[in-house]
């Protein structure tokens, strides 16, 4: 009878095996649109004999393991990252593209309007509207460039306001990355409550991958230790160490710091390092080419127009205020002398002193409109202005491009991920069938022991 009641049990335990199995397929079709929800496979172990007259206990349930892959979510995580950083720079440098303006109603037509405005002058030098239109130009032609220095300096201050975004964004993540690691310091790799877990900090560890580029080493109770690029840590267990923020002058801009420490140059990934690019890399050199062409442009006319002679015959004074190369575009302004009332009379427009009518520097004047002042010589202002569209457009291009190749590869990693940890709904129909079958097998097998049982006790 013992063997019987042994047996008995152990049909018990095998019907109790099944139903778990079922119950872990119907968690697993509950979950199937569950973002990163990982799929659990149950786990059974077979019971050993007791002594040499036995089969066999039947099965035990171990337990249910997640299916995951470390080495695809970390390669997952670093494509994640690198898709995020080119994303935010074409983000960020089509903003820059916008403040630019259109070719030909942009800093272009006010160079154009303004080199026309001494062509007219050469035409009629001695009228005092060709001469007040001249200065007109100018101001206007200051004017443009002092709105665009502002617009591109406007897009670096917004970058920094995203950046200060960012450093609060990477701090709450870790410190819910630190929360789900003491959590999970009390649960066992096979329990339930284990599995939801480390569904939530691989999450919440992707999303921090989508900010900033991490290392993250997987602790043996669950969980990560994170760390930036350059090993300045993150999370600990279950302290964080968030990143701080600082401003540099004379800008004004944001520093991150850790521990204390700079690391603005150390974070390269995610959204966080293509805004730091921007900010720091891209609008800075953008606003150095605008500075080069207001400096070679006042430079120049200066020049000539000192050069020349007024309506009195007077030597030229200054056409635009003087200024050094640093910020020009946004220091560009004409000689207040100039627009003071009466100032067209002082406008140089004769390359002699005693001709009056003269319009030798007029023409000179207009001419700068072909001559290569710019790039060594080798561009003349509006090519400049050009060349300076077609590097943002193609720095822009260059970034939709990266963000393209990496999407796809962020593509095939997520379908690798899902041939792994996703939930395929045919597959788990099969392991309901095959659990439901297994469950009456057993079913049928415990209700044969236990009429085995009845008719050996009617016996005795």
């Amino acid at each position: 009878m013992s063997g019987l009641m042994g047996m008995l049990a152990g049909a018990s335990r095998a019907l109790d095996a099944q139903r778990f199995g079922l119950d872990v397929v119907g968690q697993n079709m509950a979950n199937v649109n569950t973002d990163g929800y990982s799929k659990r496979v149950a786990e059974f172990a077979s019971v050993p004999p007791t002594d040499r007259w036995s089969a066999g206990g039947g099965v035990e349930i171990v337990g249910a393991r997640s299916m995951r892959d470390r080495i695809i979510d970390r390669r997952f995580r670093e494509e994640t990252s690198a898709e995020r950083r080119e994303y935010a720079i074409s983000e960020q440098l089509g903003i820059v593209e916008v403040a630019l303006g259109e070719s030909g109603a942009s800093l272009d037509d006010k160079l154009d309007d303004f080199f026309d405005a001494f062509t007219t002058l050469a035409d009629t030098p001695t009228a005092a509207t060709a001469r007040q239109e001249v200065i007109l130009q100018g101001q206007s032609l200051a004017s443009a460039f002092r709105d665009m220095a502002s617009r591109l300096t406007a897009a670096q201050r917004d970058t920094d306001f995203q950046v200060r975004g960012g450093v609060e964004q990477v701090n709450s993540i870790a410190e819910r990355i630190a929360s789900l690691n003491a959590a999970l310091s009390g649960t066992s790799a096979t329990s339930p409550e284990g599995h939801h877990l480390r569904d939530e900090v691989n999450r919440a560890l992707e999303s921090l991958s989508e900010w900033v580029n991490v290392q993250a080493v997987e602790r043996e109770g669950g969980g990560f230790d994170v760390a930036l690029a350059n090993g300045s840590p993150l999370v600990v267990g279950d302290s964080t160490y968030p990143l701080g923020v600082t401003d540099v002058p004379p800008s004004g801009l944001a520093a991150i710091t850790a521990g204390g420490v700079a690391v603005t140059t150390s974070v390269t990934g995610g959204r966080l390092g293509g805004l730091i690019d921007v900010r720091d890399r891209a609008i800075p050199d953008y606003l150095t080419r605008l500075d080069e062409m207001a400096y070679a442009v006042a430079t120049e006319v200066n020049t000539l127009h000192q050069a020349g002679f007024d309506l009195a015959g007077n030597p030229g004074v200054a056409f635009f205020q003087p200024m050094g190369p640093a910020g020009a575009a946004m220091a560009i302004g004409v000689n207040p002398t100039l627009t003071a009332t009466g100032g067209e009379l002082l406008v140089a427009a004769s390359s002699s002193a005693t001709a009056v009518g003269d319009n030798g520097m007029a023409r000179q004047l207009a001419g700068l409109r072909e001559a290569k002042i710019l790039a060594g010589g080798t561009a003349t202002a509006s090519e400049s202005w050009a060349r300076l569209v077609y590097r943002v457009g193609r720095d822009k291009q260059a970034a939709d491009d990266a963000q393209g190749t990496r999407e796809e590869i962020t593509r095939q990693l997520r379908n690798l991920q899902d041939s792994v940890s996703g939930v395929s709904l045919d597959e788990e129909a099969a392991d309901l069938v095959r659990f439901q079958r297994a469950y009456e097998a057993n079913a049928r097998f415990f209700s044969t022991i236990d009429q085995t049982l009845d008719t050996l006790l009617n016996m005795v």
